[in-house]
């Protein structure tokens, strides 16, 4: 968040006296959380954020590219408004740089928060710190990141493999599969069906084939076709019989658009919403 840096120097020194010295420090609190509620109140040309802790923990688990940990600061008005940073390091207070997060904090705010991904396993430290003069420290909180036990993800934190693809003749209006078939003629147009038990939570999706070997591992990258689902939906068909292949044994994977392979094309994927084996004859 951006800071406005034209604070002056006794503005600051009235932030220190307030988040320090204060008579009542029962009010401030820094809290880890698995989840925040954002709510938002509109003060003249200003949108200010209140973030409340929904069940303070100190333990998280990974969820690949989610957002699994959450810091939120409660303080008193800060009548000078003031600037904050979150500062989290590995292990202790001097170990291993994750992140900094500044928040900008004016005078309505009594609230100031932070969300980070961190999948790494191990004990985070947490410093609530002066903006200006990070030496300052006004709160301090650790919490811990277990082992991951969802393995490869399709997209955010759904496993992977979890959707069904088909190769179809075409595709009624309820989304069924006609004229299905894991074996088809050597080019001839087919469409494909792809459904998930969950939204896919991403825009796009790719159909991406790759060749396979007589072990079954991809050895040739063959297409890669850019589909609009919308984050929200589960299904997804092509129509008018476009795709064809020569002839030969197909991986067909469907997976989260930005997950696709740029630089090299290795196949064998591990982070896909399904995947099929064709043989075309």
């Amino acid at each position: 968040m951006h800071i406005n840096r034209s604070l002056c120097a006794y503005v600051v020194a009235a932030i220190i006296s307030l988040f320090v010295a204060s008579s009542a420090p029962a009010q401030y609190k820094l809290e880890t959380c698995e989840d925040l509620k954002i709510t938002e109140k509109q003060y003249s040309i200003s949108v200010v954020e209140t973030a409340t802790c929904i069940n303070p923990t100190k333990t998280f688990s990974p969820k690949g590219t989610l957002r699994n940990v959450n810091i939120v600061y409660s303080f008193p008005p800060v009548p000078t408004g003031a600037g904050v940073t979150f500062m989290v390091t590995k292990n202790d207070a001097n170990g291993e740089y994750v992140q900094n997060i500044d928040y900008s904090v004016s005078p309505n705010h009594t609230t100031a928060y932070a969300r980070l991904t961190i999948n790494d396993p191990g004990k985070y430290f947490v410093r609530l710190v002066n903006y200006y003069n990070k030496v300052q420290v006004w709160a301090v909180t650790d919490f811990t990141v277990g082992a991951d036990t969802v393995g490869p993800r399709a997209a955010g934190n759904t496993p992977t493999g979890q959707g069904k693809v088909w190769i179809c003749k075409s595709v009624d209006d309820n989304w069924n599969c006609v004229g299905g078939a894991n074996e088809w003629q050597a080019n001839a147009g087919f469409d494909v069906l792809f459904k998930n038990p969950t939204p896919v939570g991403v825009e796009f999706i790719g159909i991406i084939f790759y060749k396979q070997d007589a072990s079954g591992k991809d050895v040739e990258f063959i297409n890669e076709y850019q589909q609009n689902i919308g984050e929200k939906n589960r299904f997804y068909a092509t129509t008018g019989n476009s795709i064809s292949l020569p002839a030969g044994i197909y991986s067909v994977y469907i997976i989260a658009w930005g997950k696709r392979e740029t630089m090299e094309h290795r196949g064998n994927l591990t982070d896909y919403f399904a995947k099929m084996t064709l043989t075309v004859k």
